[in-house]
């Protein structure tokens, strides 16, 4: 890698820019950027509460077209926030707070045990691992006796709340959760609730967490201020979409996005195997 790089989150090199959190771009918000990233959080909100999940890898992905991976990953967090505020006021009554307070105090664990191993695990054998796990859990049912085993484990909820996070942090999306939640009883509004109300507290977390780092929001702060707005109203919009959609299809789309993500780690790996 050319001097002056930094690895992205695939390995890829992101440009001329200082990777450490402290430091500033060095040009301005260009237009463009102004109305793209605002506009990519206003179909990422719609997504998310359609959906119940894609928002936040929908605006990651789109940003980092625009934007260094050093600046996005900590930005990410950020713009989707006031979608994942919105989507929890809206459907607050239907958060199953059984699965939500006990998936809090995990994710902390998961973000500081992530951040450490992040730099030791080779990021080949995490997008696979990630993209198998990602399957299971969307496809494969729990058997009686697995959930036997389940029922006896204390807080269940707190470890998927490590691994989910600690697997945010590694590979720069978790979707474990997601994936889990597409298989439980919950209703599509409860569905689409619960997530957001555990991945709020997460992307809180990890924002802050790069605050405290050092990351410097300041010149981002009128685009921020812009995407929250258009992160609403797509939120919003999705949800007069959701009450028109039935719970089967509600399902299908979340199983078959989760498989599309699964599916480009394999791609991944296969490119990164190729070139080595």
């Amino acid at each position: 890698m050319a001097a002056g790089e930094c690895k992205g989150l695939s390995g890829y090199a992101t440009g001329s820019y200082n990777c450490g959190l402290s430091s500033k771009p060095r040009h301005a918000v260009s237009l463009t950027v102004f109305i793209l990233i605002p506009a990519i959080c206003f179909i990422g909100g719609f997504f998310s509460t359609l959906a119940g999940l894609g928002g936040g890898l929908f605006t990651l992905a789109s940003t980092s077209l625009f934007l260094p991976v050093s600046v996005v990953v900590p930005l990410n967090g950020v713009l989707i926030l006031a979608g994942q505020v919105t989507r929890v006021v809206q459907f607050y009554r239907y958060i199953d707070w059984s699965i939500t307070l006990p998936f809090i105090p995990g994710s902390i664990v998961g973000a500081a045990v992530g951040t450490v191993i992040y730099f030791a695990m080779p990021e080949t054998l995490l997008a696979f691992l990630l993209a198998c796990v990602l399957l299971w859990f969307c496809w494969a049912r729990p058997s009686a006796g697995v959930l036997r085993v389940a029922a006896r484990i204390p807080a269940p909820y707190f470890w998927v709340g490590v691994a989910h996070t600690f697997l945010s942090t590694v590979s720069g999306a978790g979707v474990l959760f997601q994936s889990m939640m597409v298989n439980s009883k919950l209703t599509k509004e409860g569905i689409v609730a619960t997530i957001a109300g555990t991945l709020l507290f997460m992307a809180l977390f990890k924002s802050l967490g790069y605050l405290a780092a050092g990351f410097d929001y300041t010149p981002y702060l009128k685009v921020i201020a812009l995407s929250w707005v258009m992160g609403i109203a797509g939120t919003m919009l999705g949800k007069r979409c959701l009450d028109v959609l039935p719970d089967r299809y509600f399902r299908i789309m979340i199983r078959t996005v989760i498989t599309l993500f699964a599916l480009r780690l394999y791609w991944q790996v296969w490119q990164n195997l190729a070139s080595s």
